[in-house]
């Protein structure tokens, strides 16, 4: 949008925004002002901004924008110049936008290394431009309850990571999480739709505190042989050592730049680089996260109780929680994983789901199990075991009660839960109480002959 200005006015500018396919993320935006013969263009928004004056080949680069308890603001500025007089780079530095001073300085600096530029306006016109549309934030929209549900889109992969919204999974260490979490960057990247999830085909860029680029390189092409996927991929990758707040406009930039849709951060208890049991470090770092205008899934673990580490603020700003257990048996070449899902929004909350990760020589697997069927079975909730133990057939009370002995806890349940379990299943229609009777006469319970498949093969 381009507006005039008089020759004394102040030199102003308003903005206008093209929403882009990233929800409520401004991506791009173009301001345009005719200040005698000096137009500019101003794109970006969430704290990023590239400045352009055409006419007078110069460009600029504002980020890192805070804004302080007495509302000065500052900002880290950079300008560039394809000039014949001064070309390349200019000068970087920190100012204050709501300074006159602080712009006077940068403009004089300026004006040392180009004096046939006015940096003087040059300098107002970014400070105002930048401020007003970083104090106007997002858009106030209407919301009419007229959206058609039917074309709404839920999942960036269903049915564990939604659009745009945070997915948490945690475990003990060594459980499997970190091969999980590539296994679903590499889906993603190549749009397959495996191992029971529908996938849409995104950018992925996977945020590490945890290794390094070699270790996750040679387990994105074991994980790629694999699934005997050829080629390249065009995962991104970026090496971590600061908090994931503090790194933002890095991360944003990237996020802009390579049109990323998903990301993994391995680990998120790294990534808020505070006292995990602080809300305000775990608030801040989810935050930044939402921000982003992205679907993530982060990686947790869990304290020396089993329990999710740090804040309850990790486990309520996550729209899905899946926690990760294993079974490995000593030389074993591969893992049972299973993922039970805890907390669900928007969405029900699913079936257990199993997995087991095979490693081969050059190569890693990661095919689809029923818990069921694997040692992570005594995981699963009461009433789903009971279902389980008589799939197999017929039992009465007492033999349920063997069944549902955990070797590790060394207990079973007592019999007044059984019995309570049984009665909703009864009621439920999952579990039926056989008209016959065992050879000593006591009650036996089996289950409706049916059987369906809870994900694609």
């Amino acid at each position: 949008m381009t507006g005039q200005r008089s020759d004394h006015a102040h030199a102003h500018a308003r903005c206008t925004y093209r929403q882009q396919n990233r929800g409520n993320q401004r991506s791009k935006g173009v301001c345009q002002l005719n200040q005698e013969e000096r137009e500019f263009i101003l794109e970006g928004g969430e704290g990023i901004y590239h400045l352009s004056w055409p006419q007078l080949n110069v460009e600029a680069r504002v980020d890192r924008i805070r804004e302080s308890h007495d509302h000065e603001v500052r900002a880290e500025v950079l300008f560039n110049s394809s000039r014949p007089t001064s070309g390349g780079h200019l000068r970087q530095g920190r100012i204050i936008l709501t300074s006159p001073t602080s712009r006077k300085t940068m403009a004089k600096s300026l004006s040392d290394r180009d004096p046939e530029v006015d940096w003087d306006k040059v300098m107002e016109q970014l400070c105002i431009a930048v401020l007003q549309d970083f104090r106007t934030g997002s858009p106030v929209v209407q919301i009419d309850g007229q959206t058609n549900l039917a074309v709404q889109e839920k999942w960036l992969i269903e049915p564990i990571v939604q659009l745009r919204n945070p997915t948490l999974i945690y475990g003990p260490g060594s459980t499997g999480k970190s091969w999980f979490g590539q296994y679903i960057a590499v889906l993603a990247d190549a749009g397959l739709s495996h191992g029971g999830f529908e996938v849409e085909r995104s950018t992925a860029l996977y945020l590490d505190w945890e290794t390094d680029q070699t270790e996750i390189g040679s387990r994105v092409t074991m994980l790629r042989r694999g699934l005997g996927l050829e080629g390249q991929s065009h995962i991104w990758y970026k090496s971590m050592n600061a908090g994931l707040s503090n790194d933002i406009e890095a991360i944003r930039n990237v996020v802009v730049e390579k049109s990323v849709d998903l990301i993994i951060v391995d680990s998120i208890g790294s990534a808020c680089m505070g006292e995990p049991e602080s809300a305000e470090v775990v608030l801040r770092t989810f935050n930044a996260l939402r921000s982003l205008g992205v679907s993530s899934v982060c990686i947790d673990h869990t304290n020396k109780e089993g329990v999710l580490f740090g804040s309850v603020y990790k486990y309520n700003s996550a729209r899905q929680v899946f926690e990760c257990k294993k079974d490995q048996q000593p030389d074993d070449n591969k893992i049972m994983l299973g993922l039970f899902h805890k907390k669900a929004n928007n969405s029900k909350l699913r079936k257990d789901m199993g997995f087991e990760i095979g490693f081969g020589e050059d190569n890693v697997t990661i095919t689809r199990r029923d818990v069921r069927d694997t040692a992570l079975e005594v995981n699963l909730p009461i009433l789903d075991r009971i279902s389980n133990a008589l799939r197999r057939g017929a039992l009465t009370v007492e033999q349920l009660l063997d069944e549902l002995y955990d070797p590790d806890e060394k207990k079973t349940i007592s019999e007044s839960h059984l019995r309570k379990e049984l009665s909703i299943g009864t009621t439920r229609g999952i579990i039926s109480k056989l008209r016959e009777r065992n050879h000593e006469g006591k009650q036996l319970y089996g289950i409706p002959a049916r059987e369906q498949t809870e994900w694609p093969i």
